[in-house]
């Protein structure tokens, strides 16, 4: 078989473990506060106000999720 031919197959199977990845597990945890929904400032540990991020849920879309919403709304108004 010809290497840039295994190469095609291997990135569509990525690409498509990945999509239902995404359809199967829509949110992930939110990088910049790592899913607590809030930040504690280096000085006082006691205070904390919502990460502006995620607004405070801890959780964000993924990208390929955001793809497809976007994708599908597209469509949507298109027709």
């Amino acid at each position: 078989m010809r290497p840039a031919l295994v190469l095609a197959a291997i990135a569509l199977v990525v690409a498509l473990v990945y999509a239902v990845s995404c359809a199967w597990w829509p949110f992930r945890d939110c990088m910049v506060c790592d899913g607590r929904g809030a930040h504690r400032p280096s000085g006082n540990r006691r205070i904390s106000r919502p990460c502006r991020w995620c607004r405070g849920a801890g959780k964000r879309l993924r990208l390929g999720r955001r793809a497809w919403n976007r994708l599908q709304r597209t469509r949507n108004a298109a027709g």
